[in-house]
């Protein structure tokens, strides 16, 4: 019973981390985009990289079909970021790698955590879940609305989230704020101040500790999406 009180507590403590950020926590995040260029920042591949332009104190990316990723310059493990997006077209899948590496041999894809951001049309599966891109792990660690513990052998349990995030909460042709905290084993993210989806990844073998982020314009998308206020606390 004391055991079960104090992974209770411990996940109370965890989700009230997510919460909306405060004047005080917003004065620790530092921005890593400097609102008009994209100094600091590469696309992947590097042939698709005039599809990402700094426009209007944001950055503005335009698919064509084909996938990239934008992504920050430095290797982060332990950090919440921050930012706003908006997608500007009817439809669109879009989302951020976190601890990615990049795979050889495939220019455009990145290995790692993937929290999904996409239109609100699209399913459970992508708008507020938690993807792992490029291994064995299955489609999705955790869909929107759950939370995944990951044993050390890959084992998967679920539960649900209370009060999470649903579709309604997103803001259609408006900004969505969204934080995304990865702190040791955990990672989650919210949307609007909710929280979307969370992973405990016990599974040392396949877990990533550190790694790049990188906005994505999804493959086989032609689509519209801007970031903006994109701030960094380690």
């Amino acid at each position: 019973m004391k055991t079960m009180m104090r992974i209770a507590m411990g996940t109370m403590t965890w989700m009230a981390s997510l919460a909306i950020l405060t004047a005080a926590e917003a004065a620790d995040f530092k921005p890593i985009f400097d609102g008009k260029t994209l100094n600091g920042w590469h696309c992947r591949p590097g042939s698709q990289a005039g599809n990402w332009r700094a426009e209007d104190g944001g950055i503005v990316g335009r698919g064509e079909g084909r996938e990239s990723y934008l992504m920050f310059k430095e290797e982060l493990g332990d950090f919440e970021l921050k930012f706003s997006y908006k997608l500007l077209s009817e439809h669109g899948n879009t989302g951020v790698e976190i601890r990615s590496r990049i795979v050889p041999g495939k220019g455009s894809r990145l290995h790692g955590y993937h929290a999904d951001i996409g239109h609100v049309g699209i399913g459970d599966k992508v708008l507020g879940a938690w993807d792992f891109h490029e291994d064995n792990r299955g489609d999705y660690l955790a869909q929107r609305g759950e939370r995944v513990t990951i044993a050390v052998d890959g084992k998967m349990t679920r539960e649900p989230i209370a009060d999470a995030f649903r579709p309604e909460d997103a803001k259609k042709d408006d900004w969505n704020q969204v934080v995304v905290v990865a702190e040791g084993n955990r990672l989650s993210f919210t949307i609007n101040g909710r929280i979307a989806s969370e992973v405990i990844d016990n599974e040392v073998a396949k877990r990533l500790d550190k790694g790049f982020i990188g906005f994505q314009l999804h493959g086989g998308d032609k689509m519209v999406v801007a970031f903006k206020d994109i701030a960094l606390k380690k």
